[in-house]
């Protein structure tokens, strides 16, 4: 089959973060998510001028924080990196069509995954989510809030960011698999969502955010 996608440079990062880490959610140092790229994918991030050593300067850094972590595939803390289960199912996927060498391929947004599932019983669970079923919404504080996207005032900026688009993907995968259900989750990921477009709006602002 012709190849009608390469992955992209996030993708290549991802794959060897995963191969890496042996597919598991293990901590991995920056330095050797650099050089497994490198060692992979010579061309794409080797050092400019220098072509036998890598780059382990933006070429890497932007794809893990601006971009990957953004979209909550990936967990930084220091120097280290791990993959959250949306990024585990991701890698997997990645590899397998790796080792084929078929790169056509889209992941699925609104394929209800384990890790959706996951988040979905999580946040039925929540106060937030009890508060907005029982009629009580204006009783759902930004503790509240927090809690419903797994995060804290000490999130980092783009582990916000991620949480925020993972709980979106989910709610909207699972009108699928729950239609009911999914209304619920739908109409209070919205309310939650302009109620506290402050909270949203600091950490959107948040300058730094790499660790």
């Amino acid at each position: 089959m012709e190849n009608t996608r390469e992955f992209t440079r996030s993708e290549k990062i991802l794959l060897s973060l995963f191969i890496l880490s042996k597919g598991t959610s293990k901590k991995v140092r920056f330095e050797d998510i650099a050089v497994k790229s490198f060692k992979m994918f010579r061309s794409d991030f080797q050092l400019r001028g220098y072509p036998n050593y890598p780059d382990t300067g933006d070429i890497i850094h932007k794809p893990l924080y601006s971009d990957l972590k953004k979209k909550g595939l990936v967990l930084s803390g220091g120097k280290y990196f791990s993959l959250t289960k949306k990024g585990l199912e991701y890698g997997k996927k990645l590899k397998e069509i790796f080792k084929k060498g078929d790169y056509d391929f889209a992941m699925e947004p609104d394929k209800y995954t384990k890790s959706m599932e996951d988040e979905i019983n999580r946040i039925i669970h929540t106060s937030a989510f009890n508060l907005f079923a029982s009629g009580k919404k204006d009783e759902i504080l930004d503790i509240d809030f927090h809690d419903y996207l797994g995060t804290t005032v000490r999130t980092k900026k783009f582990d916000f960011l991620g949480r925020l688009n993972n709980v979106k993907e989910a709610v909207d995968a699972s009108k699928s698999n729950n239609p009911k259900l999914y209304i619920v989750l739908n109409n209070l990921n919205q309310f939650l969502l302009l109620k506290f477009s402050d909270v949203i709006n600091y950490f959107e602002n948040m300058k730094g955010g790499k660790s």
